[in-house]
């Protein structure tokens, strides 16, 4: 069984008044006693009585009919028919209700029979009233005797009401579906009547079916040959159960979407030569819709009339009536949900079994009540079929027999191994018992108790199935498998007769058919039989409840309800398959546009705290002791604020957002939604703006890409934008908000496009390239918009001097030398205060991330910078400031320039070295920072005193600021390894006639820089645990290495009969591994897939949530905390939709003892189709053989954004490389050859 959300519960209305019952009235002959032999002798009598004028020999029937003393009719039955034929519609109605004389009261069926036929006369009646023109007696009829009498139906009273509006007879017999002629309503009344008032026609060859002149049917011995006769598709979800009316005309199919189908079954033979052939014609007749929840119980009464409903995770029983569709009658269970119900033989009872621990006897007729048995939880009925037993399934363990006559029970069988379900063959002899963990069917013999024979095959070890008998004589037995196939047994030795196929998921139901005993219908949960779309590692992802998941599946939305909103999901289909699609645009113009407006918050906020920073020191004065301690009390106030943004919202919101986005592509986190969260967002968001705020040396370049990726994010999940697969596989959405985020920082759309591929790609797929740039042009566009509406700019432009090729590009080469040299230093000092506040933490034991280690390392730095910073005026001016101020080419005209010297030169020094050590101080630190803002300030301070200088000691064409924006561009493309700045740089001074000596001064930058030290954000990288992203080895020393000499032993293999509780221990064992590989046995090691860390977390997390036994306060001590998390994440969905499981719906074959966790992993495909508990598998993990190179490997999983890759022989696993230790153990060899 399964578990799906349940709808709301809906007050069930109020039951039709029920006609009060009648006492026994005399029979035809007499007699009251209905096991008298008299009455007896007549009942025969009569049946032949009625067969012979059947068959036309009306004399020998009135001969018998005078000889034995008997009436095919009773004289109540003569009366009734003598009145329809008169006309007498109220004198019938009274004969109909039992409201006249107890001696002429007719005996109907039941009460729905009685109601029945009364709806029948008084429609007639209606008819003959419109048929006369007496319109106000027909209303009169309608108002005052069918409504309050019969209560018709919304459809019957439709109907009616239609006969008003024909014109003659003829529109009126086209109009409605009841008996016209007197001889179809008679016929009628004779199907609603008790057979003791008329015998019903055909009734003695329903009895003996013509025994005497046929022989019987063959045994099916041997083998069995099975063809697929009908595919019926109806049903929206997997099909749970099935039942065929005892006619044989219907088939009742459950659904788990809480649908119940009536099929009409038509049988078409056909003699061939000395064979008989069968055409089978189906045609859905009814639709009907379950009251609350899932639908997995179906019960057809003995006379076909009425199937009776129900599920798992419903305490209702519907009453359907056959022909109209409708639910006549509901049943409300006392206590628990329904576990299974049957009819009685007599038809007017049922009984129904409930986890409450009850089994209840109902009458059908005054929706009642008979008897209920308490203390025992029921997980199945089966009711013989001759007699008035009733074999009930205990917890699993046992089987009792109730006898519902006496009303009593005793025990039929006691077993050590947990029983799923039971199912009695047609005669009554055999009852099959599934043992559900032994994957084992028993026959036993119900007279003896012994067993007849065992049956073996089957898989079953997630679901209950439902077996069968088939034959005339039940001489096989099939059943469904969770392996997609039927498979047939002979009954008496065991032996294997057939396996069918013609399912591609679990079988869960196989029933026979009640007429043609060698025909079985089977249901699955395979998308053959459904129009259901296929479930995705997408779905799987996005659903968060069993309920969210098949709503998923099936593609439902709230816009399918109406048909303009089925007119825009057609459209939004077919825009989102063509190849440069409309709903891509669109994604890209509000990303970029949100970018330009945030970007411009951001600076709006940050320029607001810090104009109200000078504000609060001017007003102190500027230099006095009062204004030293706020300048202190706001860099450290500010940058514990900005800390604990990230300690109290959300961790993944320190640093620069550089590296983590890096990570993030090359598959370091296997959960975007925790780096790309809306909690992170806040984080981010306020942490950058109170860092930026403070007296820091920071960044808002990195720190914003990542703000901008989390927007992205959180945009491709809302419906229009949805992408199919999202997941680890596309992040191109993602990239072309990381390049937004470099525009709106710089505004070059060109530039950060490609400085969002340098630094954060490994691989990038360039056919993607388009997206980043028209995402980055509308940011541009609208950034530029804003910016000219309120007269602002991001960057003041200089008008430069043309470049004309002379021997001032040696100048820019010996710019960008000195530059590299400059950015070199740069990461080396990082790298050395990094040790040292190592080792003060390691002294004051803050080893440990914690608050106090928080508070510790951010207000060291912070309190050393306002030292620092506080004395020199020149330190204070924000970075956007400086840099034009060193960008415009004229004369630097700041005051603080000549605080303590008259000459600028030296200033600039002191500016550098300063600036230098206080943008160290925040690499690394536990709060949201960047570094590319201060490093583009040093470059333009070390250009624009290398301009000065020259200045003085040479005349060169080009002028100072000119040097300070190469320096800029030099000291940022040195420091972050990145030749895209020089773009940057072009596309902020529009001078593409310096095009020639920025490249090159970049490139010596460059190639300066990497002979010293990895970039800037491969340090970080590290510092982050990152060293997989690392960029810091030549391809040469990569090429040179083989695969095998790094690789590591696979610490755990899984395979699919690897149990819950075997995974949480090597989760708990292996707490560094991202990846688990599946093998088909631990022996062979052939590798058919792998299991991510994150997936298989959420995987069980889901798993024993939904299966859960027990209160939701129990714990696994097994489990880890982060699984309990995701547990109670589930469980919260639960509860707020009313979808808590039951300990009964999901564990009722679970043995005593045996907890959920030793059930084998519900694996998703290739193995079984995704459910809502399943752990997705990728079937194709990178994997290399042993003798590949180390830049393959490394390529290898650039591509696929693995951290990992498997060395496999001949397809069987040998080890893993992972891609941080293989970079670690190349750093401890001799000769470390770093790339230039």
């Amino acid at each position: 069984m399964r578990a799906s959300d349940d709808a709301k519960r809906k007050r069930s209305p109020p039951p039709p008044p029920t006609l009060p019952p009648s006492p026994p009235s005399p029979s035809v002959d007499g007699s009251t006693d209905p096991n008298s032999p008299q009455r007896k002798r007549n009942k025969w009598a009569r049946l032949l009585l009625r067969e012979l004028y059947d068959l036309g020999f009306n004399d020998a029937a009135a001969a018998l009919e005078r000889e034995a003393c008997v009436q095919l009719r009773s004289s109540v039955m003569k009366k009734l028919q003598n009145l329809v034929a008169s006309r007498q519609w109220d004198e019938a109605l009274q004969l109909v209700m039992k409201t006249g004389d107890e001696r002429e009261q007719l005996q109907m069926k039941s009460t729905l029979a009685a109601r029945e036929a009364a709806l029948l006369l008084l429609q007639r009646k209606f008819i003959d009233f419109l048929l006369l023109k007496q319109l106000p007696e027909a209303l009169r009829t309608f108002q005052e005797e069918i409504l309050p009498l019969c209560e018709p139906s919304e459809a019957e009273v439709k109907q009616l009401a239609e006969l008003l509006l024909c014109r003659d007879a003829d529109e009126m017999k086209q109009r409605t579906s009841r008996p016209w002629q007197d001889d179809e309503l008679q016929l009628k009344l004779e199907e609603l009547v008790s057979p003791e008032e008329i015998i019903p026609e055909g009734a003695l060859r329903r009895i003996v079916q013509d025994v005497e002149l046929q022989t019987p049917p063959p045994m099916m011995m041997g083998q069995v040959a099975g063809d697929c006769v009908e595919v019926l598709t109806s049903h929206k979800n997997d099909v749970w159960e099935l039942a065929f009316s005892p006619d044989g005309e219907m088939l009742a199919s459950a659904s788990s979407d809480g649908s119940v189908v009536l099929w009409e079954i038509k049988w078409k033979e056909e003699a061939v030569g000395f064979s008989l052939t069968m055409e089978l014609k189906t045609e859905t007749l009814h639709v009907l819709q379950s009251l609350e929840g899932p639908a997995d119980c179906l019960a057809w009464s003995p006379d076909s009339r009425f199937l009776l409903s129900s599920g798992s995770r419903s305490s209702t029983i519907q009453l359907w009536d056959r022909t109209s569709g409708l639910c006549e009658k509901r049943f409300q269970h006392p206590g628990g949900v329904v576990t299974k119900m049957q009819w009685l033989s007599c038809g007017d009872q049922f009984v129904s079994g409930s986890a409450d621990k009850s089994l209840v006897l109902w009458n059908a007729n005054e929706n009642s009540i008979a008897y209920q048995w308490s203390g025992r939880r029921v997980l199945d009925v089966v009711v013989h079929p001759h007699d008035s037993k009733v074999f009930v399934l205990i917890s699993g363990y046992e089987i009792r027999v109730y006898d519902v006559a006496h009303k009593s029970d005793e025990l039929f069988i006691e077993a050590d191994n947990v029983m799923s379900c039971l199912t009695i063959s047609p005669s009554g002899k055999f009852l099959l018992v599934n043992f559900v963990k032994q994957e084992q069917l028993t026959c036993i013999e119900i007279a003896t108790g012994s067993v007849v024979a065992k049956y073996h095959g089957i898989r079953e070890q997630r679901y209950v199935l439902r077996p069968c008998f088939i034959g005339a004589h039940s001489e096989l037995v099939a059943s469904g498998s969770e392996d997609g196939k039927i498979h047939v047994w002979q009954r008496d030795n065991g032996k294997l007769a057939a396996e069918l196929d013609g399912h591609s998921s679990v079988v869960n139901v196989v029933v026979r058919h009640p007429v043609h005993a060698s025909v079985m219908a089977s249901a699955s949960d395979d998308k053959t039989d459904s129009t259901a779309m296929q479930a995705t590692y997408d779905t799987w992802q996005r659903a968060y409840s069993v309920e969210h998941f098949n709503k998923l599946c099936r593609g439902e939305r709230r816009m399918q309800n109406n048909a303009v909103g089925r007119l825009c999901l057609r459209s939004l289909r077919l825009f989102k398959q063509l190849p440069n699609s409309p709903v891509t645009w669109l994604y890209l113009m509000i990303l970029g546009s949100l970018a330009a407006v945030y970007g411009l918050l951001f600076d709006g906020w940050v320029r607001a705290l810090l104009e109200l920073r000078d504000y609060i020191i001017k007003s102190a004065g500027e230099y006095s002791f009062g204004a030293f301690i706020i300048w202190t009390m706001w860099c450290v106030g500010f940058g514990m604020l900005a800390t604990c943004c990230g300690y109290y919202i959300s961790p993944a919101s320190d640093g620069s957002g550089i590296p983590t986005m890096r990570g993030l592509f090359a598959g370091v986190f296997q959960n975007p939604g925790d780096t790309l969260s809306f909690r992170t967002l806040v984080a981010r968001s306020i942490g950058t703006v109170l860092s930026s705020a403070s007296a820091l040396s920071v960044g808002r370049s990195g720190p914003f890409t990542h703000i901008m990726a989390i927007i992205g994010y959180l945009m491709g999940k809302i419906s229009i934008f949805q992408r199919v697969n999202y997941g680890q596989q596309n992040y191109n959405f993602i990239r072309a908000a990381v390049a937004c985020g470099v525009t709106a920082s710089f505004g070059s759309p060109l530039g950060g496009v490609l400085f969002g591929i340098e630094v954060t790609a490994k691989y990038y797929e360039i056919k993607c390239l388009w997206e980043g740039i028209i995402c980055s042009s509308f940011c541009i566009l609208v950034f530029n918009i804003i910016t000219f509406t309120k007269s602002e700019v991001l960057f003041e432009r200089t008008k430069f001097t043309g470049f004309d090729m002379d021997e001032e590009i040696f100048a820019f080469v010996l710019l960008g030398i000195i530059t590299g040299i400059g950015a070199g230093l740069y990461c080396k000092m990082a790298l050395v205060l990094r040790r040292i506040q190592a080792r003060l933490l390691e002294r004051f034991r803050l080893t440990k991330p914690s608050i106090q280690r928080r508070i510790f390392h951010v207000v060291s730095i912070c309190l050393t910078t306002a030292l620092i910073s506080f004395p020199f005026g020149i330190m204070r001016i924000p970075d956007r400031v400086m840099i034009n101020e060193l960008f415009r080419d004229q004369t630097l005209s700041f005051p603080q320039w000549t605080q303590f010297s008259d000459s600028k030169h030296v200033t600039l020094v002191i500016y550098i070295v300063l600036k230098l050590f206080i943008s160290i101080l925040p690499c690394g630190a536990p709060l949201s920072c960047g570094v590319f803002g201060p490093l583009f300030t040093m470059g333009a301070a070390v250009g624009r005193y290398y301009g000065e200088t020259l200045m003085e000691l040479w005349s060169p064409h080009q002028s100072p600021a000119t040097y300070a924006v190469v320096g800029a561009a030099c000291f940022a493309a040195s420091a972050t390894q990145t030749v895209s700045t020089a773009v940057i740089f072009f596309e902020l001074t529009g001078q593409l006639s310096h095009m020639v000596p920025v490249m090159v001064a970049c490139i010596a930058a460059y190639f300066v820089s990497g002979i010293i030290t990895p970039s800037i954000y491969d340090i970080l990288a590290s510092w982050a645990g990152m060293n997989s992203v690392c960029y810091d080895f030549n391809e040469h020393v990569l090429s040179q290495k083989a695969a095998k000499d790094y690789m590591a032993t696979v610490p755990v293999i899984f395979t699919r009969d690897t149990t819950y509780e075997e995974a949480i221990q090597a989760l708990n064992t292996f707490k560094k591994e991202e990846y688990f590989p599946v093998c088909d046995n631990a022996e062979n090691k052939l590798l058919m897939g792998c299991l991510r860390r994150y997936d298989l977390e959420v995987g069980i997390a889901r798993f024993l949530a939904v299966h859960r036994s027990g209160k939701e306060e129990s714990k696994n001590a097994q489990v880890s905390t982060k699984i309990q998390n995701l547990i109670s994440q589930v469980l919260d969905i639960d509860k707020k939709k009313s979808a808590t499981v039951d300990n009964v719906s999901l564990l009722n074959f679970q043995p005593k003892e045996t907890p959920t966790t030793s059930s084998m992993l519900e694996l998703g495909p290739p193995f079984d189709e995704y459910e809502f508990t399943s752990i997705p598998v990728e079937s194709y993990p990178p994997q290399v053989g042993e003798d590949v190179n180390l830049y393959r490997v490394h390529k290898l999983a650039s591509i696929s954004s693995w951290t990992q890759v498997y060395v496999v022989k001949f397809g069987k696993l040998q080890g893993v490389i992972h891609l941080d230790s293989s970079l670690t153990k190349l750093r401890k060899e001799d000769v470390p050859i770093r790339f230039s």
